[in-house]
């Protein structure tokens, strides 16, 4: 018997196998969709509304965000990518707290009248937002004050839902 061949291993398989970067954006899109699956129903009008409240809370938050991006745009102080990378990532941001949010179901009639108030106010939300996007993208950062006058008007309904749920 001779000496033991011992294999070479190339470049590739030194060290720890990675997943490469390409799989990276669909695997996390598919954990987040199962995830916003779980959502389920709400048992009652008191958790459905809490869910409505939080929901509010969160796309407010995103409007927010944006009020103060579309000003120190409209200032000179936010350059361009920036500024549609951010509404971009907001606009995102609010589709999926919508999406979570009306998949889960509502207990009663009342809860089904306030589930179809707060999607339009969503999808209210989310339409501007897109607006904004689109603007920056385009180059037209002068258009995005006139376009985010509604999002105060978005921001104080927000409130009113957050208020849904006293803590």
């Amino acid at each position: 018997m001779g000496k033991p061949v011992r294999r070479r291993r190339s470049p590739a398989h030194n060290g720890p196998r990675l997943w490469p970067r390409q799989a990276c954006g669909p695997v996390l899109v598919l954990m987040l969709m199962l995830v916003a699956g779980c959502v389920g129903s709400s048992r009652t009008d008191t958790d459905y509304r809490e869910k409505a409240a939080n929901t509010a809370e969160a796309v407010r938050s995103s409007i927010e965000t944006a009020r103060l991006v579309v000003g120190a745009a409209g200032r000179g102080k936010s350059p361009g990518a920036y500024t549609s990378r951010t509404l971009s990532q907001l606009e995102s941001a609010v589709g999926s707290v919508a999406t979570q949010f009306g998949s889960v179901q509502p207990p009663t009639r009342d809860a089904a009248r306030l589930r179809e108030e707060i999607t339009a106010l969503l999808d209210r939300c989310r339409g501007v937002l897109g607006e904004l996007r689109i603007s920056a993208r385009q180059g037209r950062l002068a258009d995005l004050p006139r376009l985010a006058e509604p999002l105060p008007r978005l921001s104080a309904r927000l409130r009113r839902f957050q208020e849904l749920v006293v803590t």
